[in-house]
């Protein structure tokens, strides 16, 4: 059965983010999008003007997926609970960092070689997620200044231990800052 037509944009983003992911942004051309998302070159090109607003395409679909996991963590019962879900959802993707790196770390450095316009979308994710930590950091009682201090440190680690996790294919780095940041979380007071 053939697919309907409205949803190759969302097909062709799709495509786009998962080359973007496991072999960069800028390596991977139009034509290879097309190919991936199963449809001739020339939909890229009537979708995407650019390799740009192809990178802003994924971006907002990386954007939205981190909108779903803040609502997801936010659930959580406290502060302490929603930053370890945060610090959690990284080990459940251990794997795929191991091999690929973490999706936004990832997507900020591709996006930053292919202009700094699109750099700059992509790194609104990551202050998306440290101003979240910030609130977290603020709701058990810490000045705003020190929860924001705390917010960057949480980041920075988890973030970290995925790049190491990623250049040494190996998921330790990953495992420990997440057990010393899951500790962290739960002892720090104000």
């Amino acid at each position: 059965m053939p697919r309907p037509a409205t949803d190759k944009r969302e097909r062709l983003t799709a495509a786009a983010a998962t080359l973007a992911y496991t072999r960069g942004l800028e390596r991977t051309t139009l034509g290879d999008v097309a190919s991936e998302a199963g449809v001739a070159t020339g939909s890229v090109y009537y979708y995407f003007k650019s390799k740009d607003d192809l990178g802003l395409a994924i971006v907002d679909q990386l954007r939205e997926r981190y909108a779903a996991l803040v609502e997801e963590w936010n659930a959580a019962p406290d502060p302490r609970a929603r930053l370890a879900a945060y610090v959690d959802m990284h080990l459940r993707d251990a794997g795929t960092i191991t091999s690929y790196g973490c999706p936004i770390g990832s997507l900020c450095s591709e996006a930053r070689k292919v202009s700094e316009d699109l750099g700059d979308s992509a790194a609104e994710i990551f202050t998306m997620t440290i101003a979240w930590a910030t609130e977290q950091f603020e709701a058990l009682g810490f000045p705003s200044d020190a929860s924001r201090a705390r917010a960057l440190h949480l980041v920075t680690g988890i973030q970290g231990a995925a790049v190491l996790t990623n250049a040494l294919s190996d998921p330790e780095p990953l495992e420990r800052e997440a057990a010393h940041l899951k500790r962290w979380i739960a002892t720090t007071s104000a």
